[in-house]
């Protein structure tokens, strides 16, 4: 089996080996962002700059259109950050990594890192939110933070055990749940060209109770390198956990957590979810969309809250690699709380599912999609590739299955766990099925590939989100070729 760059990228990515993921996206449109960003007010930081440190800058005062440039330096930023502004669509404010020239990210760790001069002045922290993350967005109440970009840093540090110095200059120490990012009721953030990692979660955006007050909107999460965050033996902590009303992730790279660590790559209590264009390394799920545990009046009451959306994707569960690694990639529907159970229709299109696993300990079956009861997931253009001795089933226990267009899929596939299957299977499309499906190391088809001009044109419902871009490397995205009324399949079209 040929598994490409992200297979390189996973096996480099063991923690030790943090630092050498910035050469790696360091290709044309990655991890570069030499330049720096005038704002209304711009605040500099960094070697030459007006401001040496981090904690120098008035980050409980930034208004719209402000900007904080943070410059590389091969020491990292050991500060911790509490945003709590309020930018507009037109004058965002701004958080924003320059790299040196060899693409470096400025790096901001939690690890030793002290709280910004204001902070200790307004001694802002409570004992609960001082431990929650490196960077924290969290408002005054009825004061959401809203349009906040964070841009080309990598954020790392807040893991379990990990001290801090505290607003009164104690020593304060991280827990199981901390993140990188967290973000506790606030709207239009996008999280861009960032590496997080080290962390127990990455990124955690949350929607609490059941106020407007404290529901979370419109996040975007795009271009990020998300890897090696969870703490071991915990299934708790992710490399994302959002709950928010229509999230998109598009063209990250999300890699698995530490070894020994059960979490997933990707935990989405959302409505309206959209995954697109990334490359997803399963940790003990790929893809994890279940029912939200905040905002029954908001996160629940969206029109869209029963049907999510996941296309051109390179989804890849390897059981030969260090960390655990997934046996049921895509979880869609709930986990807890049945009377908030997503009951609608996963639309899963284009994207290239790559499974490899042999019998033996745990491991006898690999099932793609788990669904908990009525759900449904609407196939159409994807790749399932499986390798092994491991059972390969589609489904697992429920749910219902509907080929609508063309599909490929490795021979000897079963519809669901023969064990006990309730899994349905409507088909109105075509399953090629067969042994190879002819990918080259980027998952391109190759010359020859039985995946070429397979695909159908978009129905009018998929229309307005139809698969127009691609994966081009690590975090990196570019326009998708025009495979016309019959594209390839899966998430890479041939040129």
């Amino acid at each position: 089996m040929v598994l490409g760059w992200a297979m390189a990228a996973t096996l480099a990515c063991s923690p030790a080996a943090h630092s050498q993921l910035p050469a790696v996206a360091a290709q044309p449109g990655q991890g570069c962002a030499v330049a720096m960003i005038t704002g209304k007010r711009s605040f500099n930081v960094g070697p030459g700059q007006r401001y040496a440190e981090l904690q120098q800058v008035p980050w409980l005062s930034l208004r719209p259109g402000d900007v904080v440039n943070i410059h590389y330096r091969p020491e990292p930023y050991r500060a911790k950050l509490l945003i709590r502004a309020q930018g507009t669509a037109r004058a965002p404010i701004i958080i924003n990594g320059v790299t040196d020239a060899a693409c470096h990210r400025p790096i901001i760790t939690g690890e030793r890192a002290a709280p910004s001069d204001d902070a200790v002045r307004e001694q802002i922290y409570s004992k609960w939110t001082e431990p929650l993350a490196t960077i924290l967005m969290w408002g005054r109440w009825g004061q959401k933070p809203r349009f906040i970009q964070i841009r080309n840093l990598m954020i790392t540090g807040a893991r379990d055990g990990v001290k801090f110095s505290k607003q009164d200059g104690g020593d304060g120490e991280f827990g199981g749940g901390s993140a990188g990012i967290h973000g506790a009721a606030v709207e239009d953030i996008l999280i861009e060209n960032c590496e997080i990692a080290g962390n127990g979660n990455g990124i955690f955006i949350n929607t609490k109770n059941d106020s407007e007050q404290e529901a979370s909107y419109r996040i975007t999460i795009r271009r990020n390198l998300i890897h090696d965050n969870g703490n071991v033996g915990s299934w708790f902590e992710h490399n994302l956990y959002v709950q928010a009303v229509r999230p998109v992730y598009e063209g990250n790279y999300i890699g698995q957590l530490i070894p020994g660590a059960v979490g997933s790559s990707l935990k989405d209590r959302s409505s309206g979810t959209i995954v697109r264009y990334n490359t997803i390394i399963a940790a003990a799920r790929a893809l994890d969309l279940v029912e939200t545990e905040g905002g029954s009046t908001t996160v629940f009451r969206d029109p869209e809250y029963n049907e999510a959306w996941v296309y051109g994707n390179v989804i890849v569960s390897d059981h030969t690699l260090p960390a655990v690694s997934s046996a049921s990639l895509i979880h869609w529907g709930g986990d807890n709380t049945p009377r908030f159970f997503h009951t609608g229709t996963l639309h899963f299109y284009h994207n290239t599912v790559v499974s490899r696993g042999d019998r033996g300990g745990d491991l006898w079956r690999i099932h793609v999609f788990d669904m908990p009861g009525e759900q449904k997931v609407e196939l159409r253009g994807n790749v399932f590739w499986h390798t092994g001795t491991a059972l390969f089933e589609l489904g697992k226990e429920h749910g219902t299955l509907v080929f609508a267009g063309t599909n490929w899929i490795s021979r000897g596939w079963k519809p669901g766990n023969d064990l006990a299957n309730d899994v349905t299977i409507e088909k109105s499309g075509r399953i090629i099925e067969g042994d190879d499906p002819g990918l080259g190391p980027d998952f391109t088809p190759a010359p020859g590939s039985p995946l070429l001009h397979q695909g159908n044109a978009p129905p009018p419902e998929l229309a307005a989100r139809w698969i127009d871009q691609q994966i081009t490397g690590l975090g990196s995205l570019g326009p998708r070729p025009d495979g016309g009324a019959t594209p390839d399949l899966g998430a890479i079209q041939r040129p």
